[in-house]
């Protein structure tokens, strides 16, 4: 039977506190204590910390859903619950990550499992997401085949899929490119910040520009009266006394 990582922690932990709650029973008999008048009590007991732990049972039953439909493992990286990082454990209350700059962050799993959850390492391939800017005097041609050189000599880049390299859009102040090489779920951020830095190397080595956002403004004066009488205004104020 194929059971995740998690699920074989929960089961361990679960046989585990079923092995000492039998254990006591079996030494309260042993004694010859009565446990019945107990079960009642822990039953009443029972019922009200349910009625007050309302919010925490939602959290046991979002983890006992985890556990059996298995969105994700231990050692997976997924963004869930508003965070991202790395699995490192579950339990039936919340579930431990640890973030990409090494925080651990706990969160209830009523959050992770009422919310879209995105497992990163489910899949073997991933594609990395790109697109550069250029001016719109820069050679659009040349451009295309710099982004296919470079794509195409990365070793960790796979051949198949194909990149898909494409003109996107017309912006305001550049053209936009996208850039989409494949590669492996492990080599995701190294051919992410090798191609973007490559991209900048080989864009300066080429003399193509990647443009700051600009507007052109062009204003326009009407001759009208009010502009003259302003005009003759700032004339009289600047003359020397004395001189005509």
């Amino acid at each position: 039977m194929n059971l995740s990582e998690l699920l074989s922690q929960f089961l361990v932990e679960s046989v585990r506190w079923l092995v000492r709650v039998i254990g006591l029973i079996l030494a309260l008999m042993t004694l010859e204590i009565s446990i019945a008048p107990m079960l009642a009590v822990v039953g009443a007991a029972g019922f009200i910390i349910a009625f007050a732990l309302q919010d925490s049972l939602s959290n046991v039953a979002s983890g006992l859903m985890i556990l059996f439909f298995r969105p994700f493992d231990v050692g997976d990286i997924v963004e869930a619950g508003g965070v991202n990082g790395r699995v490192t454990s579950l339990n039936l209350v919340a579930t431990t990550i640890r973030t990409l700059d090494n925080k651990k962050m706990i969160v209830p799993n009523n959050s992770i499992i009422n919310n879209v959850i995105t497992n990163s390492t489910s899949v073997n391939k991933r594609r990395v997401d790109l697109e550069f800017g250029i001016g719109y005097n820069d050679d659009i041609d040349k451009t295309m085949s710099i982004l296919h050189d470079i794509v195409s000599n990365h070793p960790k880049v796979l051949k198949n899929p194909e990149p898909n390299i494409k003109v996107s859009s017309l912006g305001t102040s550049s053209v936009h490119f996208i850039c989409r090489p494949w590669t492996s779920s492990a080599d995701y951020w190294t051919v992410y910040w090798d191609v973007t830095e490559e991209v900048k190397k080989r864009f300066d080595a080429e003399g193509i520009g990647i443009p700051y956002p600009q507007q052109d403004v062009h204003l326009y004066v009407q001759d009208t009266p009010v502009i003259r009488a302003m005009a003759e205004s700032r004339a009289d104020a600047s003359k020397v006394p004395g001189q005509e």
